[in-house]
């Protein structure tokens, strides 16, 4: 598959009216042929510099003009193909302002929406090193690198669910970077069997702890109580955070590193959701707050 082209109708949903914005945008401003890619690039930088502005007024989020320059960007794939296949302007121009723009607006917005405070931990490894127990600490690092729930790491707050030498898949490849990953396999919420991947480093560290203890488990109380106490300890405890922020913490890393490895933003949000066992793209915005 050309990895120019929408790949799914919900990217297309959402790309499309931030593509149908930006047009809108070039008729008021009396162009009204797309085939000139480069009089529409001449606009592209006051456009965006506009939604930049208008974000940056009513407290918006770097998240929100991202999304509007990867819509951007599919449509200069688009006028791209077009001109191979009929002739016409290559819109190359048209990418490296967008690609500018996004620089800038990254230092210009805050990451999310002001005036809400993040579930994630800001120094996950901070917090796992503040943890003394070995297995509660590996716990919190699976958590946070692989953005298992409670029961993918063993420590369901009902019944048992423990880690065994079962769970393990070996090394293998991230799916996103390309690097060498460890590979599990868990059981959460609902029964649901999901496949994760986490740092090599960290998967040896827990087949020798199953290798030595038979299993990783532990209560959920216990669990909770020692990543709420380094929470504590290294200046990350807010109420509600919990085991949870450790999920939170994951999505919005996990984000980041899929736009870096050359994904669009709803591309990077379904592979995403389906590491964190929803699947649905847009249930990773309740993580990326």
């Amino acid at each position: 598959m050309d990895k120019r082209f929408i790949r799914g109708t919900g990217t297309w949903a959402v790309y499309r009216k931030d593509i149908h914005r930006f047009v809108e945008f070039l008729q008021r401003a009396a162009l009204r042929d797309l085939r000139q890619a480069q009089r529409v690039s001449g606009f592209v930088r006051m456009y965006i510099a506009s939604r930049g502005q208008a974000l940056r007024d009513a407290c918006g989020s770097f998240q929100t003009i991202e999304r509007e320059i990867s819509a951007l960007t599919k449509l200069s794939h688009a006028l791209d193909v077009y001109a191979e296949r009929h002739g016409g302007e290559s819109a190359a121009d048209i990418r490296v302002i967008l690609a500018e723009e996004k620089v800038q607006w990254r230092t210009e917005l805050a990451a999310r929406s002001g005036g809400y405070t993040t579930r994630a931990y800001p120094d996950p490894a901070g917090l796992y090193a503040a943890i003394p127990d070995a297995g509660l600490r590996l716990q919190a690092k699976l958590m946070g690198e692989t953005g298992c729930r409670t029961e993918g790491v063993g420590a369901p707050a009902r019944g048992s669910n423990p880690l065994t030498a079962t769970n393990l898949l070996g090394l293998g490849t991230d799916p996103v970077s390309g690097a060498a990953a460890g590979r599990i396999v868990v059981t959460e919420k609902g029964g649901k069997r999901t496949e994760h991947f986490l740092t090599p480093e960290t998967y040896l560290e827990l087949e020798a702890h199953i290798a030595e203890h038979g299993q990783l488990v532990s209560p959920y109380r216990t669990f909770l109580r020692a990543v709420e106490a380094a929470a504590r300890a290294t200046g990350q405890y807010a109420p509600g955070r919990g085991t949870h922020g450790l999920k939170h913490s994951f999505a919005q890393a996990r984000m980041h590193e899929a736009i870096k490895e050359g994904m669009s933003h709803e591309e990077a949000k379904q592979a995403v959701a389906n590491e964190i066992a929803h699947n649905r793209p847009d249930s990773v915005d309740t993580y990326l707050r």
